[in-house]
Parts: C-alpha cells; structure tokens; sequence
C-alpha cells in the first residue's frame, strides 16, 4: 500500500505540474518565450517534409555556413559567425559526395553521430562502470529533455560523440586518440576546450610529466585554430567572443531574459532553472560518486554555460554532460530513479512539441 501511495502522489504532481506548464507555454500562435522571437520568421508550418521538421532555430545558421562559408556582418549584426566549424563543415563535405540537399544530409550526419555517440558511450560504461546496466544510461540519455537535438540540424550529436571518444580513449591512457577526437570536439563547440582540464587530470593520475602528455594538447589547439581563422579571415581573433554579445549572451547578468512578460516566458524560465538546479546537484555528486574529472568538465561547461549572462538553452547545453546519465542509472533508489524517468519522457514530449511547430526548446 505504502508504494502505490507513493507512486500515485509522485505520478499525481508531476503529470499536473506537466499540464501546468504545457498549458502556459502554448498559446497556438507565433512564440513569445522570449520577445525577441520574430512571428514572421518562426510561426507553425504544417509539413509533410519529414526532413524539414528537424531544421529549425539555429540549423539555419549551420546550413548557412555550410552553403556560404563564414560572413561577418559588422558589429551588433547576427552573423553567422557565432557558430563552430566542424559540423558546418562535414555538411559541405557531405554534401558534395550525397547531393545539394544540405537538410537531409545534415539530419542524416547527425543520425550517424549519434549512432557513434551511443556506441562509445556503451563502452566506456561496459568497462569503467561494470556494476551499471550499460543500457541504461543510454536511455536515460535518449529520452532526456532536450534529446530531440540529437537527431536535428545540430551539433549536439557530433559533440557528444567526440566528447565521449576523448574520455574513453583518455580512460584507456591511450592519449594520443584522446587528444585526437578532444581537437574535433574543440572544433565542435566551446564547450570542447573544457575537455583540457579533466584529460589532464587523468593524465596526472597514473603518469608522471612526460611526452605521453604532449597529445592532450591538440584539445586547446582546435579552438585555438578556429580563434586564429577569425583572426586571418576578419582581422579580429575574438571575433567568436564578441559574436556571442551580439546574440545576447554577456558576462554580466542579461536582463531581458530575466523578464516576464507572459505565461510562456514564465514556464520556459522557469524550466530553464530547474535544469540548472539539476545539473549542479548532478554535479556534486558526480564528483562525489563516480570521477573527479567527470565532474571537472561538467563543473567547467557549467560555468561557460552561466558565464553568458543567461539561463537560454541550458537544457541542451547539459544534454552532452554525459556523466549525468551514469549517475542516473547508478541511483539505488527506485522511486528516485523512476521518477527522474517519468519527468524526463514528460519534458522530452513537451520538447519535441515545442521544437517542430517552431516553438523555442533549447
């Protein structure tokens, strides 16, 4: 009896508050999450186009990149300049070989990686984290919030990959291969420069300073090279730095996204917080159960993440901290373990929602 209490009162507030914030974030008109959002650009397309439904929001810009290379627009203009190359990249590439249809092959690259993704990340759990179900983390990672981005017109699934072959390989002490695939995923994202810091932790762990270690910086040397291309190409080597301002993301606290101007803001705040109350007590013990370096880089993708000003998109920016899935399907609690399953398939359906009737979802 006692268990089906607790299973009812669990299932009771969660579907609830779900039906809250679904029926606030809906209006079935053009987006007003934020107030920059353009009804022109970004109203609901009903579609058949299976292929087009997975390129919304920032795909644009990917494809933009891939079809027309990199073009700066001046100060205080949204260029496509705010972005990393190598996903852009691999979709030129791609599409030379499979057709001009840059949308499909783009989808068809992200499947691929995620494909990869999943496969190494098996792995690392099978042979680091034997006493875990390997399976498991991969479905909590797949039926996590924002995991539609996995399989869109995005980086996510690339990154994941990469950043996920860098540990492994790191895991193995084979640094060659780490530093390897941390230099792509430094080409990726950002967040890819943060794999230096808990690489090199490993490193330190079992070896003294020597050679062995030279690899691991190739991780830095991808950004690096991507800051030294602005430089050549636009005369400015904090070009990407300065482009993240313009898309509103700053140092100090941005206060437009503090506002709250309607229902729909209201719930996406609202979740946006939620997500980095999760990932920071997911963080604390990450370190405190499972490696110190895990929760090195997800404490330092954190604080890039935060450092911006803003809470946009943080839902997918920890979609790739894949310790969090580890730690998840290491839980011993049940109830815990079941209700983190219940709410993550909840926002996940609420997300893909939002994402492919042009709705903001991360």
């Amino acid at each position: 009896m006692k268990k089906v209490i607790i299973i009812f009162s669990l299932w009771l507030l969660v579907v609830n508050t779900f039906a809250l914030l679904t029926l606030n974030r809906f209006n079935l008109k053009p987006d007003t999450a934020y107030n920059w959002i353009n009804p022109d650009e970004f109203s609901q397309e009903k579609s058949w186009d299976i292929v087009s439904l997975h390129s919304r929001w920032d795909s644009s810009w990917y494809l933009d990149i891939a079809k027309n290379g990199y073009v700066f627009k001046g100060p205080d203009q949204l260029s496509n300049v705010n972005f990393f190359p190598l996903y852009p990249l691999l979709i030129r590439w791609a599409g030379f070989i499979f057709g001009n249809n840059l949308a499909l092959v783009s989808w068809v690259l992200s499947i691929i990686f995620l494909f990869l993704a999943i496969l190494y990340f098996a792995k690392l759990v099978k042979e680091f984290h034997s006493e875990i179900n390997s399976k498991l983390p991969i479905i909590l990672l797949l039926i996590f919030p924002t995991a539609f981005f996995l399989n869109a017109v995005y980086a996510e699934s690339l990154f994941l990959f990469l950043s996920v072959a860098s540990f492994y390989y790191a895991l193995k002490r084979k640094f060659l291969l780490s530093g390897f695939f941390g230099f792509l995923a430094s080409l990726t994202r950002i967040f890819g420069l943060m794999l230096f810091i808990p690489l090199i932790w490993e490193y330190f762990k079992n070896n003294k300073l020597n050679l062995k270690i030279l690899p691991l910086f190739l991780v830095p040397l991808g950004t690096t090279s991507f800051f030294l291309y602005y430089y050549f190409k636009f005369g400015d080597f904090f070009l990407y730095i300065k482009s993240q301002i313009w898309f509103g993301r700053t140092l100090a606290p941005n206060r437009e996204h503090f506002l709250l101007f309607s229902n729909p803001a209201t719930a996406n705040f609202f979740l946006d917080l939620v997500f980095v109350i999760f990932a920071i007590i997911v963080a604390y013990f990450v370190f405190k159960r499972l490696r110190a370096s895990y929760g090195i880089y997800m404490l330092s993708v954190l604080a890039i993440a935060l450092g911006t000003g803003t809470f946009m998109s943080i839902g997918r920016y920890i979609l790739v901290l894949f310790p969090i899935f580890i730690l998840g399907a290491s839980l011993k609690n049940q109830y815990l373990k079941h209700s983190w399953i219940l709410i993550s398939i909840l926002l996940f359906s609420m997300n893909i929602i939002l994402f492919v009737n042009n709705y903001w979802a991360g």
